[in-house]
């Protein structure tokens, strides 16, 4: 046995710096990421800060502060501010300057500026589930160094139980082998199954901390999944020790002796713990043809369906990527629906950059990957170019302005309304039709290509029709709540930049104030 050969060679010190080493690892890992969340609530509280000094917060129309900065200042405050626990609501208080907001959060700066605050210790006791259970299992992960115990044999508490070895019917002459083989079977796998499911629960707390997302719920879950996945493992171990059983489900009977364990099943050891869950998915996979009465999912439009990648926005690339799906963002729409002012902060991208990525995203999930791509070749970009391009302001504009804006107007028409492939191909796989009036005045079924003519042709009919009719259009699209915020944050960046970023200053208009200060002299 490789227990015995181990303890052999180590003796009973190796067994308490096993526990030495367990200890400290659940403690660092702890401590670490609680660290971790304090001195990143400190610096994006002096950035959320420096924001405020920079671009306006506060509507002074309407005396109340932008509700996405709000969201933004609370969510870094909301676990350090007395007031607010006692019911006082001076966080949505109208008639708050730009000093007032700076000083609260001054205020929280200098309630969280210590380590293991208030907060930081309720994270802490939070955390006790999550380092225990890290703990046993580096304990469990380190013990073949001296097997538990300073003699020769293996203790039968840790080894020996109803989970290892219970039910098992050997025979008499090779029972204590067999035995002691199926046990350390079984605890290798549950081992190996706890250091992925390590390495998962770190992936997720980091990736919680980088939203500050890391509080004692998720400290709790993550040590019940490793719980989840080590216990599962282990018993499906115990059911299924020759994976070549798994071939005839309706024979799991075992096909073999108790040998060594196979290299298959130290990598689904792994596996299960790396993919949280993924333990009870491989056992409804593998009975799941057998059990009709599950209800089955729809998948014939899974090729039209598909998330679209956030390598479609403008300016994003593998490494931008792999940043924003630590902030929980993995596709276009995420994006979209994001909050500009949190990813400023939470990232290391600039207000602008975040303003535009997210205008492309809120773009591209209304119209579609195809037209999107196709609109970025006519010079529309994000969802407010092409607001700009189809709703213009006709008050001051001449006959001949008007006509040439209506002339665009039916050129986005046509991009709009073009029958893209998933549009083609959702119609033929549905076997659905559209309906439209006939020549004849009768209606009859088209295909997706015949109703795209069909609806370009009816909005047409004059050129102040297609204007109004696809302006219309824009209406609603532009009425979502999400783009409804990034234009508030857009206008109120655009008022603070001033007039002179609307257009560049003439040359003689440059020439007169340059010449200025000569003529005064």
């Amino acid at each position: 046995m490789q227990t015995e050969v181990a303890t052999a060679l180590g003796g009973s010190g190796p067994v308490i710096w096993t526990l030495i080493l367990a200890f400290v690892i659940s403690l660092v890992t702890v401590f670490a990421l609680i660290f971790g969340r304090y001195e990143i609530r400190l610096r994006r509280l002096r950035l959320i800060r420096d924001y405020v000094k920079t671009f306006p917060v506060v509507d002074q129309a309407e005396d109340a502060t932008s509700p996405s900065f709000e969201f933004v200042r609370t969510k870094y405050a909301a676990d350090v501010r007395g007031n607010g626990e006692n019911g006082d609501a001076s966080s949505h208080h109208t008639g708050r300057s730009p000093e007032d907001i700076i000083t609260e959060i001054n205020e929280t700066i200098s309630q969280t500026r210590f380590f293991l605050n208030r907060g930081d210790m309720r994270l802490l006791v939070a955390a006790l589930p999550y380092s225990l259970v890290v703990f046993a299992g580096f304990t469990l992960t380190l013990s073949g160094f001296g097997c538990l115990a300073p003699t020769g044999d293996c203790p039968s508490i840790p080894t020996f139980n109803l989970l290892t070895v219970g039910g098992m019917n050997f025979a008499a002459d090779t029972a204590a082998t067999d035995l002691r083989q199926l046990a350390e079977n079984v605890l290798t796998v549950a081992a190996i199954t706890f250091v992925g499911a390590y390495l998962s629960s770190l992936r997720y707390l980091i990736q919680a901390l980088a939203v500050f997302d890391l509080n004692g719920y998720t400290m709790i879950r993550q040590a019940a999944m490793i719980v989840i996945s080590v216990l599962a493992s282990a018993a499906l171990y115990r059911a299924l020790p020759d994976l070549s059983a798994v071939q005839e489900v309706i024979s799991i009977e075992r096909t073999a002796p108790v040998t060594e364990l196979s290299s298959l099943w130290i990598l689904l050891g792994l596996a299960f713990g790396l993919l949280p869950g993924s333990v009870l998915q491989f056992i409804l996979v593998k009975v799941g043809s057998q059990i009709n009465w599950i209800k089955q999912s729809d998948n014939r439009f899974i090729e039209w369906t598909r998330v679209v990648p956030l390598d479609a926005i403008d300016g994003i690339d593998f490494f931008t990527r792999f940043r924003l799906e630590e902030c929980g963002i993995s596709d276009v729409q995420s994006l979209a629906t994001y909050n500009p002012i949190m990813l400023h902060i939470e990232t290391p991208f600039g207000i602008y950059q975040t303003v535009d990525w997210i205008a492309q995203a809120q773009l591209c999930c209304v119209v579609g990957l195809d037209r999107f791509l196709l609109l970025r070749q006519f010079n529309v970009r994000t969802i407010f170019d092409l607001e700009r391009a189809l709703k213009q302001n006709r008050n001051s504009d001449t006959s001949t302005e008007e006509k040439a804006i209506d002339a665009f107007d039916r050129i986005y028409a046509a991009v709009l309304l073009a029958p893209t492939g998933p549009m083609k191909h959702v119609q033929e796989t549905s076997t659905a039709k559209f309906l439209i009036p006939g020549a004849d005045g009768q209606i009859k079924e088209v295909d997706a290509r015949e109703f795209s003519i069909w609806a370009l042709t009816t909005i047409s009919e004059t050129p102040e029709m297609s204007s109004r009719a696809i302006e219309h259009l824009m209406d609603w699209i532009g009425d979502d709540l999400h783009v409804r915020r990034l234009r508030r944050l857009w206008n109120e960046i655009s008022s603070r930049l001033g007039k002179m970023s609307l257009e560049l200053t003439p040359d003689d208009e440059i020439r007169r104030k340059a010449a200025a200060p000569d003529t005064a002299r």
